[in-house]
């Protein structure tokens, strides 16, 4: 979801749409190849999903326009905010997010992006 706070309009507004969509597709694959290849067991703070989005897929988004992804996500049932804290680069405790049930029971039975035991 794309909050219009600057009123973008016409073909840029369009733009800025079609990018958020894409940054929250990027960001729940990320928590499914993690979660399907047992990479993280507990789960990735915002700042492991930067680092995972500049490494792998090439994008600098800002922390804060990961956060709101994580948070679209959280809202529409794909993420769950777990209890979980980690440490975060600047010394403060972030949570940690995961996979919701519902996304792995659902993921489990298709061939994205290979195919998945949990």
């Amino acid at each position: 979801m794309f909050y219009n706070t600057n009123n973008q309009i016409g073909k840029e507004l369009r733009t800025s749409w079609a990018n958020t969509k894409t940054q929250d597709e990027v960001i729940l694959e990320i928590y499914e190849i993690h979660e399907a290849y047992d990479i993280d067991k507990f789960g990735l703070t915002p700042e492991l999903v930067r680092h995972t989005c500049e490494e792998f897929y090439g994008k600098t988004w800002p922390i804060t326009s990961i956060r709101r992804s994580i948070s679209t996500l959280t809202k529409a049932g794909k993420l769950t905010k777990t209890s979980k804290l980690q440490k975060g680069p600047y010394g403060k405790k972030e949570h940690i997010w995961k996979l919701s049930a519902q996304i792995r029971t659902d993921t489990n039975d298709t061939n994205i992006p290979e195919q998945r035991n949990y």
